[in-house]
């Protein structure tokens, strides 16, 4: 991956990942009724019914649902090997979720995922439903952010709130700091996660990825680049630093 979430900060034993045979028994053991799976952090444990990781039950077994995507696993694994210490703000809501839905919508086989030539998989996800139609955001290629600096340092509940477009644009800025970003060598990202681990939260955290540059700035910037690969995102009046 483009980026080192090893879990390292977690115990050194094995990551417990529950998957559940029906949605009933998901529910039943604490997963959200509404959700396709979720990453519980107080007990930092994975939970996925079947049916979400494209598995049923056949007679006594069980096969693969090939009309179905796997994407929720890799979505919740990705926020278990997150370091907890960048659940913070500044970073809570664009990146920890733009990055879980960046690696469940990067093409993975064989073990592998693969991350050059993920681009179009990676926009198919938010502008339509995904590049095989078995998912996203289906957020069409004309897409209305609003206010940069809100957008980024808005509160996670009300981030998830508007989870579906909130989602669909952190995979676009998320993708754009690991890929277009300056020469595209994560060097401001790198720098941003850094800052998180000296415990910059917030506007100060935000600060090293501006690196000089006010959010305005940042806004066309973004643009630039997704407007070359046929995403256009409207940031209105994005506000200065």
């Amino acid at each position: 991956m483009p980026l080192a979430l090893d879990g390292s900060q977690k115990a050194a034993k094995k990551l417990p990942i529950l998957l559940f045979e029906t949605k009933e028994s998901y529910i039943k053991a604490g997963g959200p009724p509404s959700s396709a799976g979720v990453y519980m952090p107080s007990r930092n444990t994975v939970m996925v019914p079947l049916e979400s990781v494209g598995v049923k039950k056949l007679g006594s077994g069980y096969m693969v649902d090939r009309t179905k995507t796997n994407s929720t696993l890799s979505h919740e694994l990705t926020h278990q090997l997150t370091p907890h210490i960048y659940y913070e703000a500044g970073s809570l809501g664009w990146f920890t979720e733009g990055l879980a839905e960046y690696i469940s919508n990067t093409p993975y086989q064989n073990g592998t995922y693969r991350i050059k030539g993920n681009i179009d998989e990676i926009a198919a996800s938010v502008t339509a439903y995904g590049k095989d139609n078995k998912g996203g955001q289906n957020l069409s290629n004309n897409i209305n952010v609003g206010d940069l600096k809100t957008y980024m340092l808005q509160s996670y509940s009300s981030f998830t709130a508007n989870s579906s477009k909130n989602y669909g644009v952190g995979q676009l800025i998320t993708y754009y700091f690991i890929h277009m970003d300056g020469t595209g060598d994560r060097k401001r990202l790198v720098a941003f996660l850094k800052a998180l681990r000296d415990e910059k939260v917030g506007q100060n955290a935000i600060d090293v990825l501006l690196d000089g540059r006010t959010y305005e700035e940042l806004a066309q910037e973004i643009t630039a680049k997704w407007k070359k690969e046929r995403v256009t995102l409207n940031f209105g009046s994005s506000s200065k630093k």
